[in-house]
This record gives C-alpha cells, structure tokens and sequence, in this order.
C-alpha cells in the first residue's frame, strides 16, 4: 500500500465549514479508495487540515482521481477557503504496514524527524527491534516514510487520550533503557505536532 498525505492551510476559522462540507460527500469517496485519518491542527501552526489516503499503488491512485474527475459532488466545495495544500506521498516500514483505525485517542501527534540521506534503513531497523516494547506502554497508530514531495521523511503517529497521558507515557518511556532507539545520529532536525480526528476520520 501507498498513503497520500494531504495539508491544506485554510482562512481563519474555516476549518468547521471545511470539515462540515467533507461530511456531506465522504460516505461516497470511500466506495473509490480508503481514507484513514481526517485531522485538524491543535497544536502547531493553526488552521489546518489533514487527510491520508490509502491506494493500492500509484497506478490505483490515478485510475481514482480519473474516476473522480467526473463527479459533481468531488471535491467538497472548499475552494473559497483554502489558502494553500501540500500533498506528500509516503510508505511504510515492515514493522507497521497499515495504520491503525477506530478509536484510539483524542489527541494524535504527529513526529516527523528528517532523516540524513541514506540512513532511513538504519533507522527503520533499530525500531524494529525495540517498538514491540515501546508499544506495551501506548501503541503507535501509523508510521511512514516520505516517497515524494519532501524526501527523507520519517513520520510517525501517537494516539493519547489527552495531554496529561501523553506526558505520563512520555515519563514512563524515559525510564525504557533503549527508548529512542539509537536513532538520534541519523536525525537532522524533528517537529512534533497535536492534531485532533474529525468524527468521520478511521482513525479517531
């Protein structure tokens, strides 16, 4: 499987209207391909949307949007509000091939660490080894790798009930003797974000 990870900056408070209007329609684009995740940005740069798509291979993703060209109804009439989008194609590492879905926190951060060239196998592999007991103390919903737009791309995607439990697992992963993984030489730069599920987002 491929995702696309749609952004979209929106005018200030537009992003119910956003939202209200990709309510009406998302029952029938799922019969064309598979949305896991509709977020919007709670913490971070505001006024933002979120949606990640999953399609069989590029050659799905095309034969969809050539479908999709035809229908009135797509895209939501959101035009008027969008200031600008961003749209990042991404794979996923052996030791999570699919996100998770269903309801698995209020809150999803979203950690996207820039990887030097040519270390991402390297990386991939030491989480491997030890992700099995990092998710014994809170699970991790989807992990991906950046394929086109921004490359070097290592995201991945924490569900917590709320801000309190994110800190009190963040406590109990300091005390994990091999939490990080021995990634840190291969990051060049980190960003974290709070991004919250729409009611119709899988994963929510």
């Amino acid at each position: 499987m491929i995702y696309e990870m749609r952004t979209y900056e929106l005018k200030v408070g537009t992003v119910q209207e956003f939202e209200e209007n990709f309510s009406k329609v998302i029952e029938e684009r799922q019969k064309f391909s598979r949305m896991v995740g509709f977020f919007h940005s709670e913490i971070g740069d505001l006024n933002r949307v979120m949606h990640i798509w999953e399609y069989e291979n590029s050659a799905h993703r095309d034969d969809v949007r050539v479908q999709l060209s035809g229908k009135s109804w797509w895209p939501p009439k959101n035009a008027h509000i969008i200031e600008s989008q961003v749209t990042k194609m991404l794979t996923t590492p052996s030791f999570k091939k699919e996100p998770m879905t269903g309801e698995l926190g209020n809150f999803y951060e979203f950690r996207t660490y820039t990887i030097f060239t040519g270390k991402m196998l390297e990386v991939t592999s030491r989480w491997e080894k030890e992700i099995d007991s990092r998710e014994a103390v809170s699970p991790l919903a989807a992990c991906f790798m950046s394929d086109m737009g921004t490359l070097n791309e290592f995201i991945h995607v924490w569900p917590y009930r709320d801000l309190n439990h994110r800190m009190d697992v963040r406590i109990e992963t300091h005390k994990m003797p091999n939490w990080p993984p021995g990634s840190r030489p291969f990051i060049a730069k980190q960003n974290t974000e709070i991004w919250i599920p729409a009611p119709f987002s899988e994963m929510r």
